[in-house]
């Protein structure tokens, strides 16, 4: 059991870290996305063609006190991205890229 919870802990910790590594190439990314509607997302999610941003939102497993703001998920090269700021407790703010349909960190061409 503790094993489990260790090894659930470096999953998320290794995603937060590989994140914000590729926070900068995601400001290069934005500049040639094309923006899903909010009416468009929910039959996306049900055909499991992405994941839903609440399930991203959970393997982030963000500290108490963080905030996401600006979520928006974009269509990048034929990939659907989620696009979206983190401001923790401190104020300190993040950008952040991760793939639609499992999560990943989004590496910009």
């Amino acid at each position: 059991m503790k094993a489990k919870i260790l090894l659930r802990n470096l999953i998320a910790s290794l995603l937060v870290v590989g994140v914000t590594l590729v926070a900068p190439n995601a400001v290069h990314a934005q500049a040639q996305k094309k923006c899903i509607p909010n009416e468009v997302i929910i039959p996306l999610v049900k055909s499991k063609k992405i994941t839903s941003f609440a399930k991203i939102e959970k393997m982030l497993r963000l500290k108490k006190g963080t905030k996401i703001f600006g979520q928006q998920l974009c269509q990048v090269n034929g990939k659907y991205v989620y696009f979206f700021k983190v401001v923790d407790a401190y104020g300190r703010a993040k950008k952040f890229a991760l793939h639609a349909d499992d999560g990943t960190p989004y590496l910009s061409q």
